[in-house]
């Protein structure tokens, strides 16, 4: 239930024309983006909530049971707020957004709380963007608790895997260019697949701050899962962190197979997973049980 001052609430049963939208945008490097569909820039909670032309809100469709409410905003591309390069960086990606309404003559009578969420899909074209906003009851839509797996559930260098992974980051620079998705680092001397499911982070241009999954890691050469959305150069900063492919399968029955979690960390104590060993198979999971013996 949205909550109105009764100031702005008496101001708005008056029928008037002197209502504004703003957007309060957090992406998730921190950076705060504010726009407002008034005529003027308006001061609100230290923030300058800026005119932008040809941002237009679309209707927020909300219900009382509990499923997600779902609005859009789009708009022209514009290096001061959103640009082609940053969405397909992925800078926007999971950004929190707040929709609020205020009466912009007056901004004492307070606000009216429209949504909150965070940005879901992102699209843009030669001039425009569209960004589908998500409530914050997508929350409810995903899964909560473990699931029963041989992989291990935790992330690398989380509060259940332990290892402190920002002191192997690695910092340096590009020296070979093969494609977007390609490229080398002679400096780098570490053991294939060290790698290998790590994040690669670039830290210059527009795209700094974005980071994508390296599929494979050999001799200073990186193979990324997706390609760069730009063409990297030589001498191009980056930063990378070592990977961790879940694997856990020495001991028992796997005496001589891979443990990531073992010969990589050293930190099999806390692997999320369970033995492969100990999993059940399908059957077991059912119930069949052997049909051995059975008469028909």
């Amino acid at each position: 239930m949205k909550t109105i001052p009764i100031a702005l609430r008496t101001e708005f049963a008056k029928g008037s024309a002197a209502r504004a939208w703003c957007w309060y945008f957090e992406r998730a490097d921190s950076t705060v983006k504010t726009v407002t569909t008034w005529s003027r820039n308006l001061l609100i909670d230290g923030y300058v909530y800026g005119v932008k032309d040809g941002v237009n809100p679309m209707a927020i469709e909300s219900s009382a049971d509990g499923s997600v409410s779902n609005s859009e905003i789009t708009g022209a591309l514009a290096d001061d707020f959103v640009t082609e390069a940053q969405i397909e960086g992925g800078i926007w990606d999971n950004c929190f957004v707040t929709v609020f309404e205020v009466n912009p003559r007056d901004l004492t009578m307070g606000r009216m709380a429209l949504t909150s969420g965070w940005l879901g899909e992102l699209s843009c074209g030669r001039t425009t963007f569209k960004a589908e906003l998500r409530s914050l009851a997508q929350a409810l839509q995903q899964p909560i608790g473990d699931l029963y797996q041989p992989m291990c559930r935790a992330v690398l260098g989380d509060s259940m895997c332990k290892v402190p992974i920002e002191t192997m980051r690695v910092t340096s620079a590009l020296t070979g260019i093969s494609t977007r998705r390609m490229f080398a680092d002679v400096s780098r001397g570490e053991v294939s697949d060290w790698f290998g499911a790590g994040l690669f982070r670039v830290l210059d241009g527009p795209y700094a701050g974005m980071q994508t999954e390296v599929h494979a890691f050999e001799t200073g050469v990186f193979a990324l899962s997706l390609p760069l959305p730009f063409d990297p150069y030589i001498g191009m900063n980056y930063s990378v962190i070592p990977g961790c492919r879940k694997r856990h399968e020495r001991g028992g029955l796997f005496p001589f197979a891979v443990s990531d979690c073992r010969d990589k960390f050293s930190n099999a104590i806390n692997f999320q997973g369970e033995w492969p060993a100990g999993f059940p198979g399908n059957n077991r999971i059912l119930g069949l049980g052997s049909l051995q013996g059975q008469q028909s």
